[in-house]
């Protein structure tokens, strides 16, 4: 059992801890601060920020201490809107969170591939004014279909957003070991990373615990 299974096994101390960690997390990404959010699932951690609020600088410090393969958590009525289907149609999963076709900015942007043009991009799959045809395809974004039924990681940066008041869609990749660049950050190294630069750190297990998996992604509902 890992540190983040164990320290969530009381539903009554570990509620009202939860709900702190949920709340500060929101009050950050509400003003566009990137926070580090762990999935004991699979060990490790990501730093995420709000679509609508990436800016050049929150991107390249994401890039800098992640493995740079960086996405964007799009609700799925959003995907079909913006006409993002699944990059793989054979992918049957019913919990995880599914890869979309890549996209660019068709505007705004020179290659694609720097921090201030990835930035761009994600602001654009966020605006709600944004249709299909301001996206080109493939890009150097990778979107996420986020399922509001779905328990990935994908599916609770969405959730956070929705707590934050701000528009369902977050830039998200995954934290690199400060101390081996060959691996990716597990749960000590993230929290170490956290303190570092005063990030706010919480778990997949703190979104869960105070939101509840929907059909789809509507107004947040919290569990008390």
């Amino acid at each position: 059992m890992s540190i983040a299974e164990i320290r969530y096994t009381s539903p009554f101390d570990a509620r009202s801890t939860a709900h702190a960690r949920v709340d500060r997390a929101a009050a950050d990404i509400a003003v566009g601060k990137t926070i580090v959010l762990f999935d004991p699932a699979c060990g490790e951690a990501s730093l995420v920020v709000a679509a609508e609020c990436a800016t050049t600088e929150s991107l390249a410090f994401m890039i800098r201490h992640t493995s740079g393969f960086v996405k964007v958590a799009v609700p799925e009525e959003d995907c079909v809107r913006l006409q993002l289907p699944q990059m793989w149609q054979l992918v049957q999963s019913a919990e995880g969170s599914i890869p979309s076709v890549t996209v660019d900015a068709v505007e705004g942007i020179g290659t694609g591939i720097s921090a201030a043009d990835r930035a761009h991009t994600i602001r654009t799959i966020a605006d709600p004014r944004t249709g299909p045809s301001a996206l080109s395809r493939p890009g150097h974004v990778a979107p996420l279909i986020a399922r509001g039924a779905g328990s990935g990681m994908a599916e609770s940066v969405v959730r956070l957003m929705l707590s934050a008041g701000v528009r369902p869609m977050g830039a998200v990749c995954e934290l690199v070991s400060p101390v081996d660049a060959t691996r990716m950050a597990n749960e000590e190294e993230s929290l170490g990373f956290a303190s570092d630069h005063a990030l706010t750190f919480l778990s997949v297990f703190d979104v869960a615990m105070c939101m509840p998996r929907v059909p789809n992604f509507g107004p947040m509902v919290r569990l008390a």
